[in-house]
């Protein structure tokens, strides 16, 4: 990342000012955000430790999981971005009706023409835990990628 880059985001260095579990990222999103928030969590997460390849699949996670907020939870969510115990955790959340919550049980990619689930099968594959909390009051979804260990 430029430094115009961290200009342009606001963003000041994080790395060794955080305490563990203090989040480095809160962001409300809606579809006109997307490439800001793939920016933000590029930004902070790499301030957070987090390296390639690991750096770009969770930017990745992050859009599938904020397209999901926005296409089925009223059209905006909020993004929170933490590290703890060794992770970079992230968090998205939306108001929208919810769901039972359960997840496609993909073992291969959905097919060509399917309604839905290609892109929580995708969060699936490149993130290491995927944690779902649905209702009246709308769905939470929380990833988590672990740091590498030198």
């Amino acid at each position: 990342m430029t430094e115009a880059d961290r200009d342009h985001l606001h963003l000041q260095p994080l790395h060794g000012r955080l305490a563990d579990g203090q989040p480095a990222l809160e962001q409300e999103f809606t579809e006109r955000g997307l490439a800001r928030l793939r920016s933000a969590v590029l930004a902070h997460a790499g301030e957070l430790g987090l390296t390639e390849p690991r750096l770009s699949e969770l930017v990745l996670a992050v859009h599938e999981l904020a397209t999901n907020a926005i296409l089925h939870g009223g059209g905006h969510g909020r993004l929170r971005l933490w590290r703890h115990a060794g992770a970079i955790h992230c968090q998205v959340s939306d108001q929208g009706p919810g769901w039972d919550g359960r997840l496609p049980e993909y073992s291969a990619p959905p097919l060509p023409g399917a309604n839905g689930g290609a892109g929580l099968w995708v969060v699936r594959r490149i993130t290491d835990q995927l944690h779902v909390q649905s209702g009246a009051y709308g769905t939470t979804v929380t990833i988590s990628v672990p740091l590498e260990t030198r």
